[in-house]
């Protein structure tokens, strides 16, 4: 069922048939022709005097709220004679002869409307439910409009004592964004003839329809609940003075932000001027890097093939008195008649042998002694380098010293005669040659540093690629201290991620290798280099640049797993081989996952070689 009409605080549905008879015989009546003469009667209370508009209106009120005698029927019937005076009204009267005007699209500029934006809506259901009115909830008319894109920002029913009274109020926000949606939704409704003068106006009809109108001044001065709530709520404004307040807050917008638009520029530059002085800093730091670092990789490589020779030589020999005692052995076991003299040799032969296990740990031992002093030798050469640097200095100023004495003495050559300039003359030739000969001597110890450093470094990376490749053949099962092949990609989170996306092991099989060779072939591009630079406590810095197209392509398909073992190849390669961009043999700490140091690798060398002759020792006895 349906309620119409402001004032519901007295209606139920009888009062609402009452008053709204009364409004249509009001209406077919013509009374609003009496309410445009200065005084009348009340149409209801057959003794009134004769009231003015105001008076009439204060006592059809006064009947409806205050009233003790008045019967059921005449309150329902004054609450029609005042809805009929407000829509009536002297000043109104013009209005409801020419309702093209209020929608004139010329004058709603200067109508006075509801700001923030609002419409009532009116012949909302109703239903009785435990003697109340109820209706749908304010969450599901809104949602219900959301959807037919008329974008409310928030309605509220209207309630009184009874229940819902079938009125509500739909805001729409205070931007012009919301007085379009507002203007979309009335006019959508009007269009049928349901709006604010139809729904007054119009006879009682059964139709369940919604009737909706924008919240004008004419709303916001009414008597009821609509009033009440628009006048709590709202304001009166035009349309002009909402666009020229628009326009005093945008100026304001606008200036503020061209002071902060030339702020940041001032901000911006200073920053390139950092960002420029900053990448002439790097450059220089990424070609001293360079230089560094291949003049550590060639002295490396002499140190391993170095290592790796006297390796293979002490293994070689190992090897053979291995194979000789073996056959000795055997043969002698064959022989059912053992003399003493063949005991002899055999004891002479154990001897001999112990004696070079011996000698060979002797050897391993002095590698790791070499280690330890190729090691202090180095640190002894870095200090000289820091001296020299101080030598060097002393040379500079050495040098200038001796041009200025050159310019001196040239000078004294001019001042013949001169005896005092004379002495003076063989003095300076005397201290110049005497600063020559000590600048002579800088240079010589100068070049025999540099020659000591390139030497120490030369027999440690010749040991440290002798020790990887000899690892690197003999490593069985998971060492404590072996070879990694750095830039390797890890083809188990592959494997892994294929077994929870397909239960069919041939398809797992195909599926990973299939993913982890064209990460392998990504991997071995040159040309792709997904690396930013970053500063981090004043150095700078590569990372992986997650913004990157295949890198977010992998992190959004893949696993963590997945992308983390991509992530940790690349960031190997980047670090040991960013040119070739091929995975380089490294000595290894498997345990602490680390670079392994030239004395781990001896040490769990020598600790290997004594388990083997244990071994040795027991086969033998």
């Amino acid at each position: 069922m349906s309620q119409r009409g402001k004032d519901t605080s007295t209606m139920d549905p009888d009062f609402e048939e009452y008053k709204h008879k009364y409004y249509k015989q009001l209406r077919e009546t013509r009374f609003k022709d009496k309410l445009s003469k200065k005084t009348v009667k009340c149409p209801i209370c057959p003794d009134s005097r004769d009231y003015s508009y105001r008076d009439l209106l204060r006592h059809a009120n006064r009947i409806v709220h205050e009233s003790k005698s008045a019967t059921f029927k005449e309150k329902a019937r004054h609450v029609g004679l005042t809805e009929y005076m407000e829509m009536n009204s002297p000043t109104q009267i013009n209005r409801l002869e020419s309702p093209s005007k209020i929608n004139s699209k010329q004058n709603v500029n200067d109508d006075l409307l509801v700001w923030p934006w609002m419409a009532v809506v009116a012949n909302l259901p109703v239903e009785i439910k435990n003697g109340k009115y109820v209706g749908d909830t304010a969450r599901k008319l809104k949602d219900e409009w959301v959807k037919q894109s008329y974008h409310p920002d928030k309605v509220h029913p209207l309630w009184n004592w009874k229940g819902f009274s079938g009125l509500a109020v739909v805001g729409f926000g205070k931007n012009w964004d919301g007085f379009g949606h507002m203007m979309v939704f009335v006019k959508a409704i009007e269009v049928n003839k349901h709006g604010r003068k139809d729904w007054f106006d119009s006879e009682r009809c059964e139709d369940d329809k919604l009737y909706a109108w924008i919240a004008t001044d004419e709303d916001y001065k009414s008597h009821g609940l609509v009033g009440d709530y628009l006048r709590k709520h709202g304001d009166l404004k035009t349309v002009s003075d909402v666009q020229d307040e628009e326009k005093v807050k945008n100026s304001k917008l606008v200036m503020g932000l061209k002071t902060l638009i030339e702020e940041k520029g001032k901000k911006s530059e200073e920053i390139m001027r950092e960002i420029s002085k900053t990448e002439m800093e790097m450059a220089t730091a990424i070609k001293e890097k360079e230089l560094i670092t291949e003049n550590y990789n060639t002295e490396m490589k002499m140190m391993q093939e170095k290592a790796n020779y006297q390796l293979k030589r002490i293994a070689i020999e190992h090897e053979l008195s291995k194979v000789s005692l073996e056959a000795r052995e055997k043969e002698l076991r064959e022989r059912e008649a053992i003399n003493k003299t063949e005991q002899k040799k055999l004891d002479y032969e154990k001897m001999m042998n112990e004696k070079a296990i011996m000698e060979q740990k002797k050897a391993y031992e002095r590698m790791l002694e070499l280690a330890e002093e190729q090691k202090r030798e180095k640190e002894k050469v870095h200090q000289k380098i820091i001296e020299l640097q101080k030598k060097l200095d002393e040379k500079q100023r050495l040098e200038l010293q001796i041009e200025q004495m050159k310019g001196a003495l040239e000078v004294m050559k001019h001042m013949e005669g001169d005896i005092e300039a004379k002495k003076k003359m063989e003095s300076i030739q005397e201290n110049l040659k005497e600063s020559e000969e000590e600048l002579e001597h800088l240079e010589a110890l100068n070049q025999a540093l540099i020659i000591k450093e390139r030497s120490s470094n030369d027999e440690l990376v010749d040991a440290r690629k002798l020790l990887i490749s000899s690892l690197g053949k003999s490593a069985v099962g998971r060492p404590h201290i072996g070879v990694k092949r750095m830039g390797d990609l890890d083809e188990k989170p592959f494997i892994a991620a294929a077994k929870r996306n397909s239960d069919n092991k041939k398809e797992v099989s195909e599926n990973a290798i299939k993913l982890a060779s064209l990460w392998e072939d990504h991997l071995r591009d040159p040309s792709w280099h997904p690396f930013k630079v970053i500063t981090v406590g004043g150095s700078c810095k590569e990372i992986i640049d997650e913004e990157d197209e295949k890198i977010a392509k992998l992190k959004a398909e893949c696993d963590n797993d997945v992308f983390n073992s991509v992530v940790a190849a690349l960031n190997e390669l980047n670090e040991y081989n960013p040119s070739g961009r091929y995975p380089v043999p490294e000595l290894w700490n498997n345990k602490e996952k680390r670079k392994a140091s030239l004395k781990e690798g001896v040490e769990f060398l020598l600790r290997k070689w004594k388990a083997a002759k244990y071994q040795t020792k027991s086969a033998y006895y």
